[in-house]
């Protein structure tokens, strides 16, 4: 297993893009695994919604185009 994987990432919220007070807002952090960090929270950001589905298999998240 490598050891970098076992680590927690903190993470922003609300995506900082430069703003100083997003980035020093601590309300603003939360830690994530970093495989959750580095695929999944990334991927939500470039696209603009979560492929998050509920238990009927619907998107969960209102921005998801399905949901438009």
């Amino acid at each position: 297993m490598n050891p970098k994987r076992c680590r927690l990432v903190v993470d922003h919220v609300v995506p900082h893009r430069g703003d100083q007070a997003l980035f020093l807002d601590p309300g603003n952090l939360q830690t994530l695994c970093p495989d959750d960090h580095d695929q999944n929270k990334q991927r939500l950001e470039a696209r603009g919604y979560s492929e998050e589905r509920g238990a009927d298999g619907w998107p969960v998240d209102p921005q998801h185009p399905a949901n438009r």
